[in-house]
Protein backbone atom coordinates (compact mmCIF):
# COMPACT_ATOMS: atom_id res chain seq x y z
CA UNK A 1 0.00 0.00 0.00
CA UNK A 2 2.80 2.45 0.86
CA UNK A 3 4.76 1.79 -2.17
CA UNK A 4 1.66 2.25 -4.35
CA UNK A 5 1.22 5.11 -2.54
CA UNK A 6 4.72 6.89 -3.04
CA UNK A 7 4.49 6.11 -7.09
CA UNK A 8 1.00 7.76 -7.17
CA UNK A 9 2.74 10.73 -5.56
CA UNK A 10 5.60 10.68 -8.02
CA UNK A 11 2.62 10.73 -11.28
CA UNK A 12 0.80 14.23 -9.39
CA UNK A 13 3.65 15.61 -10.70
CA UNK A 14 3.82 15.15 -14.33
CA UNK A 15 -0.01 14.14 -14.41
CA UNK A 16 -0.70 17.90 -12.75
CA UNK A 17 1.59 19.33 -15.56
CA UNK A 18 -0.15 17.62 -18.44
CA UNK A 19 -3.88 18.41 -17.07
CA UNK A 20 -3.34 22.19 -16.10
CA UNK A 21 -1.33 22.84 -20.06
CA UNK A 22 -4.75 20.65 -21.68
CA UNK A 23 -7.15 22.61 -19.11
CA UNK A 24 -5.46 26.14 -19.76
CA UNK A 25 -6.00 25.36 -23.46
CA UNK A 26 -9.52 24.25 -23.26
CA UNK A 27 -10.67 27.74 -21.10
CA UNK A 28 -8.26 29.86 -22.97
CA UNK A 29 -10.71 28.42 -25.88
CA UNK A 30 -13.84 29.39 -23.86
CA UNK A 31 -12.94 32.40 -23.47
CA UNK A 32 -12.11 32.92 -26.82
CA UNK A 33 -16.04 31.37 -27.85
CA UNK A 34 -17.60 34.10 -25.76
CA UNK A 35 -15.16 36.84 -26.70
CA UNK A 36 -16.67 35.92 -30.04
CA UNK A 37 -20.16 35.65 -28.81
CA UNK A 38 -20.11 39.12 -26.83
CA UNK A 39 -18.59 40.59 -30.38
CA UNK A 40 -20.90 39.43 -32.66
CA UNK A 41 -24.08 40.18 -30.83
CA UNK A 42 -23.42 41.98 -27.45
CA UNK A 43 -25.49 41.29 -24.51
CA UNK A 44 -29.04 41.49 -24.50
CA UNK A 45 -32.26 39.29 -24.95
CA UNK A 46 -31.04 37.48 -27.39
CA UNK A 47 -27.64 36.23 -25.57
CA UNK A 48 -29.70 35.85 -22.52
CA UNK A 49 -32.14 33.54 -24.50
CA UNK A 50 -29.01 31.64 -25.59
CA UNK A 51 -27.97 31.80 -22.08
CA UNK A 52 -30.78 30.06 -20.60
CA UNK A 53 -31.37 27.28 -23.57
CA UNK A 54 -28.29 26.16 -22.92
CA UNK A 55 -28.41 26.47 -18.76
CA UNK A 56 -30.26 23.03 -18.94
CA UNK A 57 -28.42 20.98 -20.81
CA UNK A 58 -25.33 22.78 -18.97
CA UNK A 59 -26.98 21.92 -15.72
CA UNK A 60 -27.34 18.09 -16.50
CA UNK A 61 -23.60 18.08 -17.95
CA UNK A 62 -22.48 19.47 -14.32
CA UNK A 63 -24.48 17.42 -12.24
CA UNK A 64 -23.40 14.27 -14.33
CA UNK A 65 -20.80 14.49 -16.17
CA UNK A 66 -18.46 16.78 -13.99
CA UNK A 67 -19.35 15.97 -10.39
CA UNK A 68 -21.87 12.50 -9.71
CA UNK A 69 -19.79 10.60 -12.17
CA UNK A 70 -16.65 11.25 -10.80
CA UNK A 71 -17.74 11.79 -7.32
CA UNK A 72 -19.71 8.20 -6.99
CA UNK A 73 -18.29 6.67 -9.57
CA UNK A 74 -14.45 6.76 -9.00
CA UNK A 75 -14.29 5.88 -5.65
CA UNK A 76 -16.49 2.45 -6.40
CA UNK A 77 -14.51 1.76 -9.78
CA UNK A 78 -10.67 2.76 -8.33
CA UNK A 79 -12.05 -0.03 -5.48
CA UNK A 80 -12.20 -2.42 -7.72
CA UNK A 81 -9.66 -1.67 -10.52
CA UNK A 82 -7.07 -3.66 -9.36
CA UNK A 83 -8.83 -6.67 -7.97
CA UNK A 84 -8.14 -9.34 -11.15
CA UNK A 85 -10.79 -11.50 -9.08
CA UNK A 86 -13.24 -9.00 -9.53
CA UNK A 87 -12.86 -8.25 -12.88
CA UNK A 88 -16.56 -9.44 -14.40
CA UNK A 89 -17.81 -7.42 -10.74
CA UNK A 90 -16.52 -4.23 -12.31
CA UNK A 91 -17.47 -4.88 -15.68
CA UNK A 92 -21.42 -5.46 -14.86
CA UNK A 93 -21.25 -2.49 -12.95
CA UNK A 94 -20.06 -0.22 -15.58
CA UNK A 95 -22.68 -1.46 -17.72
CA UNK A 96 -25.24 -0.88 -15.27
CA UNK A 97 -24.47 2.46 -14.88
CA UNK A 98 -24.06 3.71 -18.79
CA UNK A 99 -27.29 1.84 -19.89
CA UNK A 100 -29.33 3.14 -16.74
CA UNK A 101 -27.74 6.81 -18.44
CA UNK A 102 -28.44 6.11 -21.76
CA UNK A 103 -31.78 5.25 -20.91
CA UNK A 104 -32.52 7.65 -18.64
CA UNK A 105 -31.30 11.00 -20.47
CA UNK A 106 -32.90 9.69 -23.49
CA UNK A 107 -36.21 9.98 -21.89
CA UNK A 108 -35.53 13.55 -20.20
CA UNK A 109 -33.93 15.15 -23.69
CA UNK A 110 -36.83 13.82 -25.08
CA UNK A 111 -39.20 15.34 -22.55
CA UNK A 112 -37.42 18.97 -22.30
CA UNK A 113 -37.34 18.59 -26.36
CA UNK A 114 -40.85 18.51 -26.63
CA UNK A 115 -41.89 21.07 -23.81
CA UNK A 116 -39.55 24.02 -24.33
CA UNK A 117 -42.21 26.16 -25.70
CA UNK A 118 -43.51 25.92 -22.50
CA UNK A 119 -40.66 26.12 -20.36
CA UNK A 120 -39.74 29.59 -22.46
CA UNK A 121 -43.45 31.43 -21.70
CA UNK A 122 -43.02 30.01 -17.77
CA UNK A 123 -39.52 31.52 -17.66
CA UNK A 124 -40.35 34.78 -19.62
CA UNK A 125 -43.42 34.84 -16.86
CA UNK A 126 -41.47 34.38 -13.74
CA UNK A 127 -39.17 36.86 -14.64
CA UNK A 128 -41.23 39.45 -16.10
CA UNK A 129 -38.81 40.11 -19.18
CA UNK A 130 -38.39 40.40 -22.64
CA UNK A 131 -36.65 36.56 -23.40
CA UNK A 132 -38.00 35.42 -26.79
CA UNK A 133 -39.65 32.47 -26.47
CA UNK A 134 -39.08 31.41 -29.64
CA UNK A 135 -35.25 31.90 -29.90
CA UNK A 136 -35.37 30.02 -26.43
CA UNK A 137 -37.13 27.03 -27.47
CA UNK A 138 -35.40 26.65 -30.88
CA UNK A 139 -31.79 26.86 -29.16
CA UNK A 140 -33.33 24.57 -26.48
CA UNK A 141 -34.13 21.97 -28.69
CA UNK A 142 -31.18 21.76 -30.60
CA UNK A 143 -28.70 21.72 -27.35
CA UNK A 144 -30.59 19.41 -24.89
CA UNK A 145 -29.40 16.00 -26.42
CA UNK A 146 -25.64 17.49 -25.80
CA UNK A 147 -26.72 16.68 -22.12
CA UNK A 148 -26.58 12.43 -22.90
CA UNK A 149 -23.18 12.93 -24.85
CA UNK A 150 -21.70 15.18 -21.90
CA UNK A 151 -22.53 12.78 -19.61
CA UNK A 152 -21.47 9.91 -21.16
CA UNK A 153 -18.05 11.63 -21.70
CA UNK A 154 -17.94 12.09 -18.32
CA UNK A 155 -18.33 8.65 -17.34
CA UNK A 156 -15.28 8.12 -19.96
CA UNK A 157 -13.47 10.80 -18.41
CA UNK A 158 -13.59 9.26 -14.96
CA UNK A 159 -12.41 5.60 -16.51
CA UNK A 160 -9.46 7.25 -17.85
CA UNK A 161 -8.77 9.10 -14.49
CA UNK A 162 -9.19 6.38 -12.51
CA UNK A 163 -6.04 4.81 -14.83
CA UNK A 164 -3.78 8.21 -14.66
CA UNK A 165 -4.78 8.86 -17.88
CA UNK A 166 -5.60 12.93 -18.12
CA UNK A 167 -4.80 14.21 -20.94
CA UNK A 168 -7.85 13.13 -23.70
CA UNK A 169 -10.20 14.16 -21.44
CA UNK A 170 -8.40 17.57 -20.36
CA UNK A 171 -8.56 18.66 -23.98
CA UNK A 172 -11.80 17.23 -25.06
CA UNK A 173 -13.75 20.76 -23.99
CA UNK A 174 -10.57 22.62 -26.12
CA UNK A 175 -12.53 20.47 -29.23
CA UNK A 176 -16.09 21.59 -28.09
CA UNK A 177 -15.05 24.96 -28.01
CA UNK A 178 -13.37 25.26 -31.09
CA UNK A 179 -16.27 23.45 -33.06
CA UNK A 180 -18.62 26.37 -31.13
CA UNK A 181 -16.17 28.96 -32.72
CA UNK A 182 -16.03 27.63 -36.05
CA UNK A 183 -20.31 27.51 -36.52
CA UNK A 184 -20.35 31.12 -35.11
CA UNK A 185 -17.73 32.57 -37.51
CA UNK A 186 -19.68 30.57 -40.45
CA UNK A 187 -23.50 30.41 -39.63
CA UNK A 188 -23.57 33.93 -37.70
CA UNK A 189 -24.42 35.83 -40.88
CA UNK A 190 -27.52 32.97 -41.81
CA UNK A 191 -28.49 31.61 -37.90
CA UNK A 192 -27.80 34.71 -35.53
CA UNK A 193 -27.43 33.08 -32.00
CA UNK A 194 -28.51 29.86 -33.09
CA UNK A 195 -25.74 29.15 -34.39
CA UNK A 196 -23.30 29.24 -30.91
CA UNK A 197 -26.04 26.54 -30.11
CA UNK A 198 -25.38 24.31 -33.31
CA UNK A 199 -21.84 24.76 -32.26
CA UNK A 200 -22.52 23.41 -28.79
CA UNK A 201 -24.06 20.18 -29.83
CA UNK A 202 -21.86 19.36 -32.57
CA UNK A 203 -19.38 20.06 -30.23
CA UNK A 204 -20.65 17.65 -27.24
CA UNK A 205 -20.33 14.95 -30.17
CA UNK A 206 -16.60 15.78 -30.64
CA UNK A 207 -15.81 15.73 -26.55
CA UNK A 208 -17.17 12.25 -26.54
CA UNK A 209 -15.33 11.02 -29.62
CA UNK A 210 -12.25 11.88 -28.53
CA UNK A 211 -12.06 10.42 -25.04
CA UNK A 212 -13.44 6.53 -26.79
CA UNK A 213 -10.05 5.53 -28.41
CA UNK A 214 -8.29 5.34 -24.80
CA UNK A 215 -10.89 3.40 -23.25
CA UNK A 216 -9.43 0.37 -24.17
CA UNK A 217 -7.52 0.71 -21.47
CA UNK A 218 -10.19 -0.83 -18.74
CA UNK A 219 -10.27 -3.55 -21.42
CA UNK A 220 -14.22 -3.75 -20.10
CA UNK A 221 -16.55 -4.82 -22.94
CA UNK A 222 -19.86 -3.41 -23.79
CA UNK A 223 -22.95 -5.49 -23.12
CA UNK A 224 -26.68 -4.52 -22.63
CA UNK A 225 -27.60 -5.27 -18.75
CA UNK A 226 -28.80 -3.43 -15.54
CA UNK A 227 -28.22 -4.97 -12.50
CA UNK A 228 -29.12 -3.40 -9.11
CA UNK A 229 -28.56 -6.15 -7.10
CA UNK A 230 -25.01 -6.09 -8.13
CA UNK A 231 -22.91 -4.45 -4.27
CA UNK A 232 -20.71 -1.53 -6.69
CA UNK A 233 -24.36 -1.03 -8.42
CA UNK A 234 -26.03 -0.49 -5.20
CA UNK A 235 -23.21 1.31 -3.21
CA UNK A 236 -23.50 3.86 -6.37
CA UNK A 237 -26.97 4.65 -6.56
CA UNK A 238 -27.32 4.62 -3.02
CA UNK A 239 -24.56 7.39 -3.29
CA UNK A 240 -26.00 9.05 -6.31
CA UNK A 241 -29.03 10.12 -4.57
CA UNK A 242 -27.58 12.35 -1.47
CA UNK A 243 -24.79 13.80 -4.38
CA UNK A 244 -27.50 15.19 -6.63
CA UNK A 245 -29.15 16.55 -4.11
CA UNK A 246 -25.80 18.15 -2.75
CA UNK A 247 -25.19 19.42 -6.09
CA UNK A 248 -28.61 19.88 -7.53
CA UNK A 249 -28.45 22.87 -4.82
CA UNK A 250 -25.62 24.81 -6.13
CA UNK A 251 -27.00 24.70 -9.44
CA UNK A 252 -29.96 26.01 -7.68
CA UNK A 253 -28.35 29.03 -6.23
CA UNK A 254 -26.95 29.88 -9.77
CA UNK A 255 -30.78 29.35 -10.92
CA UNK A 256 -31.89 31.48 -8.54
CA UNK A 257 -28.64 34.08 -9.64
CA UNK A 258 -30.02 34.10 -13.28
CA UNK A 259 -33.48 34.41 -11.88
CA UNK A 260 -32.54 37.88 -10.03
CA UNK A 261 -30.34 38.93 -12.94
CA UNK A 262 -32.94 38.67 -15.32
CA UNK A 263 -35.30 40.80 -13.06
CA UNK A 264 -32.20 43.49 -13.61
CA UNK A 265 -33.07 43.84 -17.71
CA UNK A 266 -31.70 43.17 -20.49
CA UNK A 267 -28.02 41.32 -20.70
CA UNK A 268 -27.13 41.16 -17.02
CA UNK A 269 -27.49 37.65 -17.21
CA UNK A 270 -25.11 37.44 -19.58
CA UNK A 271 -22.86 39.89 -17.82
CA UNK A 272 -22.95 37.40 -14.63
CA UNK A 273 -22.12 34.49 -16.94
CA UNK A 274 -19.06 36.24 -18.97
CA UNK A 275 -17.94 37.47 -15.27
CA UNK A 276 -17.69 34.09 -13.82
CA UNK A 277 -16.12 32.69 -16.93
CA UNK A 278 -13.10 34.94 -16.78
CA UNK A 279 -12.80 34.12 -12.80
CA UNK A 280 -13.64 30.49 -14.01
CA UNK A 281 -10.28 30.64 -15.68
CA UNK A 282 -7.52 30.51 -12.85
CA UNK A 283 -9.80 28.38 -11.26
CA UNK A 284 -10.63 25.68 -13.78
CA UNK A 285 -6.99 25.57 -15.07
CA UNK A 286 -5.41 25.01 -11.74
CA UNK A 287 -7.82 24.13 -8.94
CA UNK A 288 -9.57 21.71 -11.26
CA UNK A 289 -6.17 20.24 -12.45
CA UNK A 290 -4.86 20.02 -8.89
CA UNK A 291 -8.17 18.06 -7.42
CA UNK A 292 -8.07 15.82 -10.93
CA UNK A 293 -5.28 14.36 -10.25
CA UNK A 294 -5.10 14.14 -6.34
CA UNK A 295 -8.87 12.55 -6.22
CA UNK A 296 -8.13 9.12 -7.62
CA UNK A 297 -5.23 9.24 -5.19
CA UNK A 298 -7.58 10.25 -2.01
CA UNK A 299 -10.47 7.65 -3.29
CA UNK A 300 -7.80 4.72 -2.86
CA UNK A 301 -6.46 6.04 0.39
CA UNK A 302 -9.63 6.16 1.72
CA UNK A 303 -10.55 2.70 0.75
CA UNK A 304 -7.72 1.38 2.10
CA UNK A 305 -7.54 3.05 5.22
CA UNK A 306 -4.51 4.98 4.83
CA UNK A 307 -5.87 7.79 7.24
CA UNK A 308 -2.19 9.09 7.35
CA UNK A 309 -1.70 9.07 3.53
CA UNK A 310 -4.88 11.02 3.24
CA UNK A 311 -4.16 13.60 5.00
CA UNK A 312 -0.80 14.13 3.80
CA UNK A 313 -2.74 14.57 0.34
CA UNK A 314 -5.54 16.41 1.58
CA UNK A 315 -2.76 18.61 3.08
CA UNK A 316 -1.33 19.26 -0.20
CA UNK A 317 -4.41 20.00 -1.95
CA UNK A 318 -5.04 22.62 0.06
CA UNK A 319 -1.92 24.66 -0.28
CA UNK A 320 -1.41 24.65 -3.88
CA UNK A 321 -4.87 25.42 -3.89
CA UNK A 322 -4.15 28.54 -1.98
CA UNK A 323 -1.02 28.97 -3.63
CA UNK A 324 -2.49 29.76 -7.02
CA UNK A 325 -5.82 31.00 -6.02
CA UNK A 326 -5.03 33.67 -3.20
CA UNK A 327 -2.96 35.60 -5.70
CA UNK A 328 -5.06 35.08 -8.70
CA UNK A 329 -7.95 36.79 -6.73
CA UNK A 330 -5.67 39.76 -5.79
CA UNK A 331 -4.43 39.97 -9.30
CA UNK A 332 -8.48 39.86 -11.12
CA UNK A 333 -9.79 42.21 -8.19
CA UNK A 334 -6.63 45.16 -9.07
CA UNK A 335 -6.85 44.68 -12.99
CA UNK A 336 -10.50 43.25 -13.34
CA UNK A 337 -11.33 46.57 -16.17
CA UNK A 338 -8.26 45.83 -18.44
CA UNK A 339 -8.71 42.49 -18.35
CA UNK A 340 -12.60 42.68 -19.34
CA UNK A 341 -11.98 45.36 -21.85
CA UNK A 342 -9.37 43.75 -23.34
CA UNK A 343 -11.59 40.36 -23.73
CA UNK A 344 -14.67 41.56 -24.79
CA UNK A 345 -14.53 45.15 -25.68
CA UNK A 346 -15.42 45.47 -29.47
CA UNK A 347 -17.81 45.62 -31.81
CA UNK A 348 -21.47 44.95 -29.84
CA UNK A 349 -19.95 44.99 -25.98
CA UNK A 350 -19.40 48.48 -25.42
CA UNK A 351 -17.84 50.67 -22.76
CA UNK A 352 -20.60 50.81 -20.20
CA UNK A 353 -20.57 46.46 -20.91
CA UNK A 354 -17.32 46.57 -19.73
CA UNK A 355 -18.32 48.18 -16.58
CA UNK A 356 -20.79 46.52 -15.68
CA UNK A 357 -18.92 42.92 -16.12
CA UNK A 358 -15.88 43.73 -14.52
CA UNK A 359 -17.55 45.51 -11.54
CA UNK A 360 -19.27 41.75 -10.52
CA UNK A 361 -16.04 40.49 -11.62
CA UNK A 362 -14.20 41.92 -8.67
CA UNK A 363 -17.13 40.63 -6.46
CA UNK A 364 -16.97 36.56 -7.87
CA UNK A 365 -13.06 36.60 -7.57
CA UNK A 366 -13.61 36.86 -3.27
CA UNK A 367 -14.73 33.80 -3.71
CA UNK A 368 -12.50 31.95 -6.12
CA UNK A 369 -10.05 30.64 -3.09
CA UNK A 370 -13.10 28.87 -1.26
CA UNK A 371 -15.09 27.93 -4.47
CA UNK A 372 -11.35 25.61 -5.01
CA UNK A 373 -10.96 24.98 -1.44
CA UNK A 374 -15.00 23.71 -1.40
CA UNK A 375 -13.89 21.19 -4.41
CA UNK A 376 -11.47 19.16 -2.82
CA UNK A 377 -13.66 18.90 0.37
CA UNK A 378 -16.16 17.96 -1.13
CA UNK A 379 -14.22 15.18 -2.76
CA UNK A 380 -12.73 14.06 0.33
CA UNK A 381 -16.31 13.04 1.71
CA UNK A 382 -16.95 11.55 -1.24
CA UNK A 383 -13.74 9.16 -0.97
CA UNK A 384 -15.10 8.11 2.23
CA UNK A 385 -18.87 7.59 0.73
CA UNK A 386 -20.30 10.01 2.77
CA UNK A 387 -22.57 11.97 0.61
CA UNK A 388 -24.64 13.02 3.92
CA UNK A 389 -22.65 16.16 5.17
CA UNK A 390 -21.94 17.52 1.80
CA UNK A 391 -25.74 17.58 1.16
CA UNK A 392 -26.89 19.05 4.71
CA UNK A 393 -24.29 21.92 3.99
CA UNK A 394 -25.52 22.84 0.62
CA UNK A 395 -29.23 22.93 1.47
CA UNK A 396 -28.42 25.41 3.94
CA UNK A 397 -26.71 27.31 1.20
CA UNK A 398 -30.26 27.73 -0.74
CA UNK A 399 -31.67 29.45 2.03
CA UNK A 400 -28.05 31.17 2.89
CA UNK A 401 -27.67 32.06 -1.02
CA UNK A 402 -31.42 32.81 -1.48
CA UNK A 403 -31.48 35.62 1.61
CA UNK A 404 -28.23 37.51 0.56
CA UNK A 405 -29.38 37.61 -3.03
CA UNK A 406 -33.07 38.99 -2.02
CA UNK A 407 -30.88 41.66 0.57
CA UNK A 408 -27.60 42.47 -1.68
CA UNK A 409 -29.40 42.69 -5.29
CA UNK A 410 -31.16 46.08 -3.82
CA UNK A 411 -28.22 47.96 -2.94
CA UNK A 412 -25.35 46.51 -5.71
CA UNK A 413 -27.37 45.30 -8.54
CA UNK A 414 -25.88 41.89 -10.48
CA UNK A 415 -22.39 42.38 -8.35
CA UNK A 416 -24.28 41.87 -5.00
CA UNK A 417 -25.78 38.11 -6.89
CA UNK A 418 -21.49 37.74 -7.46
CA UNK A 419 -20.97 38.74 -3.56
CA UNK A 420 -23.94 36.63 -2.19
CA UNK A 421 -21.73 33.64 -4.72
CA UNK A 422 -18.57 34.25 -2.55
CA UNK A 423 -20.07 34.53 0.87
CA UNK A 424 -22.26 31.32 0.43
CA UNK A 425 -19.00 29.62 -0.93
CA UNK A 426 -17.10 31.12 2.04
CA UNK A 427 -19.63 29.41 4.74
CA UNK A 428 -19.83 26.36 2.99
CA UNK A 429 -16.14 25.79 3.77
CA UNK A 430 -15.95 26.77 7.21
CA UNK A 431 -18.44 24.26 7.89
CA UNK A 432 -16.68 21.41 6.14
CA UNK A 433 -13.60 22.07 7.65
CA UNK A 434 -15.15 21.73 10.78
CA UNK A 435 -17.07 18.64 10.35
CA UNK A 436 -14.53 17.23 8.62
CA UNK A 437 -11.86 17.66 11.61
CA UNK A 438 -14.03 16.01 13.72
CA UNK A 439 -14.12 13.32 11.79
CA UNK A 440 -10.60 12.35 10.79
CA UNK A 441 -8.56 14.86 13.53
CA UNK A 442 -5.61 16.72 12.88
CA UNK A 443 -5.70 18.16 9.36
CA UNK A 444 -2.10 18.84 9.36
CA UNK A 445 -2.99 22.28 10.34
CA UNK A 446 0.17 23.98 11.44
CA UNK A 447 1.39 23.27 8.49
CA UNK A 448 -1.53 24.89 6.74
CA UNK A 449 -1.60 28.09 8.90
CA UNK A 450 1.80 29.18 8.26
CA UNK A 451 2.08 28.43 4.19
CA UNK A 452 -1.33 30.55 3.87
CA UNK A 453 0.42 33.40 6.25
CA UNK A 454 2.94 33.41 3.53
CA UNK A 455 0.56 33.11 0.60
CA UNK A 456 -1.36 35.77 1.65
CA UNK A 457 1.48 38.16 2.50
CA UNK A 458 3.07 37.35 -0.83
CA UNK A 459 0.07 38.38 -2.67
CA UNK A 460 -0.67 41.62 -0.78
CA UNK A 461 3.17 42.59 -1.29
CA UNK A 462 2.45 41.50 -5.58
CA UNK A 463 -0.92 43.18 -5.14
CA UNK A 464 0.70 46.33 -4.27
CA UNK A 465 3.33 46.45 -6.92
CA UNK A 466 0.59 45.86 -9.37
CA UNK A 467 -1.31 48.25 -8.62
CA UNK A 468 0.74 51.36 -8.05
CA UNK A 469 2.55 49.68 -12.00
CA UNK A 470 -0.55 50.06 -13.47
CA UNK A 471 -2.19 53.24 -12.05
CA UNK A 472 0.90 54.78 -13.58
CA UNK A 473 0.42 53.06 -16.68
CA UNK A 474 -3.52 53.13 -17.51
CA UNK A 475 -3.53 56.41 -19.37
CA UNK A 476 -1.18 54.97 -21.95
CA UNK A 477 -2.51 51.49 -21.85
CA UNK A 478 -6.25 52.90 -23.21
CA UNK A 479 -4.67 54.19 -26.78
CA UNK A 480 -4.76 51.13 -28.25
CA UNK A 481 -5.14 47.25 -28.55
CA UNK A 482 -1.77 46.21 -28.94
CA UNK A 483 -0.52 48.79 -26.31
CA UNK A 484 -3.10 47.85 -24.15
CA UNK A 485 -1.86 43.90 -24.33
CA UNK A 486 1.74 44.95 -24.30
CA UNK A 487 1.13 46.85 -20.75
CA UNK A 488 -1.23 44.45 -19.36
CA UNK A 489 0.68 41.26 -19.95
CA UNK A 490 4.10 43.63 -18.77
CA UNK A 491 1.81 44.15 -15.31
CA UNK A 492 0.75 40.64 -15.40
CA UNK A 493 4.39 39.20 -16.09
CA UNK A 494 5.80 41.71 -13.40
CA UNK A 495 2.99 40.24 -10.33
CA UNK A 496 3.75 36.78 -10.97
CA UNK A 497 7.37 37.61 -10.52
CA UNK A 498 7.06 39.13 -6.99
CA UNK A 499 4.96 36.54 -6.02
CA UNK A 500 7.02 33.88 -7.08
CA UNK A 501 10.04 35.70 -5.95
CA UNK A 502 8.14 36.32 -2.08
CA UNK A 503 7.21 32.66 -2.20
CA UNK A 504 11.23 31.57 -2.67
CA UNK A 505 12.44 34.30 0.21
CA UNK A 506 9.88 32.53 2.19
CA UNK A 507 10.89 29.45 1.62
CA UNK A 508 7.39 27.84 1.01
CA UNK A 509 6.73 24.04 0.35
CA UNK A 510 4.51 25.01 -2.58
CA UNK A 511 7.08 26.56 -4.54
CA UNK A 512 9.24 23.69 -4.55
CA UNK A 513 6.11 21.90 -6.06
CA UNK A 514 5.47 24.29 -8.82
CA UNK A 515 9.34 24.34 -9.79
CA UNK A 516 8.95 20.43 -9.65
CA UNK A 517 6.01 20.42 -11.91
CA UNK A 518 8.08 22.70 -14.18
CA UNK A 519 10.76 19.74 -14.28
CA UNK A 520 8.05 17.67 -14.98
CA UNK A 521 6.94 19.69 -18.32
CA UNK A 522 10.43 20.07 -19.57
CA UNK A 523 11.45 16.58 -18.97
CA UNK A 524 8.15 15.29 -20.69
CA UNK A 525 7.41 12.72 -17.85
CA UNK A 526 5.13 10.39 -19.73
CA UNK A 527 1.97 9.06 -17.26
Amino acid sequence: MQEEYLISRKRIFGATVIVIIATLLSKVSGLVRDQIMAGYFGINYDTDAFTWAYFIPNLFRILFAESLIVAAFIPIYSSYINRDEKKKELELFVNSVLNVMILAFFVISTIIFIFSPQIGVLLSRITGSELSITRFSLMSRIMIFSMLTMSLSGLAASILNSHYIFTAPSVAPLAMNVITIIFIIFLSARTGIVSMALGVMVGSVFHLAIQLPQLRVSKIKYSFGIDFRSKPVKDFFSMALPILLSLGAVELNNGVDNFFALNLGAGNTTALTLSWRVANLPLGVFSVAIITVLYPLLSRQASEGDLRGLKETFSLGIREIGYVMVPATVGLIVLSHPVIKLLFEYNQFGASDTERVSSILIFHSIGLLFFGLLMILNRIFYSFKNVYTPLKVALISIVVNFILDWILVKFMGAGGLALSTSLVAICNVVILLIVLRKKVGSLDGKRIVVSYIKIFLSSLIMGTVVFFVWKHLDALAYRGVGVLILILFGVIALGVGVYAGCTILFKMDESRFVISLLKGLKEKQRI
